[in-house]
């Protein structure tokens, strides 16, 4: 059951996070996030101030409360690209991310609030489901998001969670209008929507429209993740439960 909150884009949040991380097909335990901007009054000035709220760092979105979540400020998460000092040095923006907070803040920012408060959207998810896992570590995943979902939704190479990667998913936000989301290299999937209801539908449009993507190939092929190279056959049975026993214990 989702607390009681009296903002209504907070419950909403709470709603489709408890929603989407209740089904293990959208994503793993605590994993992904969840976030929406809208407007709360400022207790100092008493005016509308622009919000964003967001699944804090470690929570996880079945089970996640109003506490659980970080409310930062939408006009200093937007001049952060102001004082990015570049890939190189991008660890120190998480930082940042405390002289954003309204209030106390909430929950701690994880490392994936850059993704959410520079994308241009109200609503705005960000899942890791085996199907959407299975196109962004394939070898030609940029390929097989094309074929999956044609300009539906783009795909984005690989780099390691942060603001770099933040201003990545922005900018194709940006250049693809008609895009619903994003498939990340090695990652996960993020969509948006300008509703909480049309972000939702928008991921789970992608989670199993590559469920079924990747069903029709596994049936049309004998092995459906490519032939067995030379080499690299599996180990017989004995020898793989003998590397498992050696490696559970660490």
């Amino acid at each position: 059951m989702t607390e009681q909150t009296t903002n209504a884009q907070v419950a909403a949040l709470l709603e489709r996070s408890h929603r989407l991380g209740s089904d293990p097909r959208n994503t793993n335990y605590a994993g992904g996030n969840a976030s929406a901007k809208g407007t709360a009054t400022d207790p100092v000035t008493g005016e509308d101030t622009e919000l964003m709220w967001v699944k804090g760092s470690g929570g996880d979105l079945g089970t996640l409360t109003e506490a659980g979540l970080s409310v930062l400020r939408l006009d200093r998460l937007r001049a952060l690209p102001g004082v990015y000092p570049g890939v190189e040095r991008e660890d120190e923006m998480v930082a940042a991310f405390d002289y954003c907070a309204h209030g106390k803040g909430g929950a701690a920012p994880s490392i994936d609030t850059a993704m959410h408060g520079l994308v241009e959207a109200a609503h705005v998810d960000h899942l890791h489901p085996d199907s959407g896992i299975a196109l962004a570590c394939a070898a030609d995943g940029r390929k097989l998001t094309a074929e999956c979902f044609g300009e539906k939704v783009a795909w984005v190479p690989w780099r390691r969670p942060g603001f770099q990667l933040g201003l990545d998913i922005a900018a194709i936000k940006r250049d693809n209008p008609q895009a619903v989301g994003v498939v990340l290299g090695g990652h996960g999937i993020t969509a948006w929507g300008e509703t909480s209801q049309e972000c939702e539908a928008n991921s789970l449009e992608i989670i199993r429209t590559a469920e079924r993507f990747i069903a029709e190939r596994g049936a049309q092929r004998p092995h459906p993740f490519g032939d067995v190279v030379e080499g690299r056959e599996p180990l017989p049975e004995a020898q793989r439960r003998e590397r498992a026993a050696a490696l559970l214990p660490a």
